[in-house]
């Protein structure tokens, strides 16, 4: 659904994660890149963030562990990263729309992404 964003959708607080190897999978899968990993596994400020963000919207359907599991399996299914790299979208180029990350995604997911800048 294009017409309305889904933010900040309930007043839900966000628990740290305690489990080591939860917090290992998501560093792997979603990392934060603006900070060193230890920081960013201690502190979980960006998981806490996307969470507050996006993840409450996934209520009551998935909780917040749950929420976090799915967006490692969609990693999984889904390397963004490397779907791009495949379409020659990499870092640092130049002339890119987004429509262009939009069709490299949309060819391998078939899901329509939505993407601004």
């Amino acid at each position: 659904n294009k017409s309305r964003r889904l933010n900040f959708c309930s007043s839900v607080k966000y628990n740290k994660i305690a489990d080591e190897d939860k917090k290992k999978a998501l560093e792997y899968s979603w990392p934060n890149l603006t900070t060193i990993e230890a920081y960013s596994k201690r502190d979980q400020i960006f998981w806490e963030k996307e969470y507050i963000k996006h993840g409450t919207c996934c209520l009551p359907l998935y909780d917040q562990d749950a929420y976090f599991n799915l967006a490692v399996a969609l990693k999984e299914k889904f390397d963004v990263l490397s779907i791009l790299g495949k379409h020659g979208i990499r870092p640092g180029t130049t002339h890119l729309t987004s429509q262009n990350i939009a069709n490299a995604i949309r060819s391998v997911t078939r899901g329509i992404p939505n993407i601004s800048c």
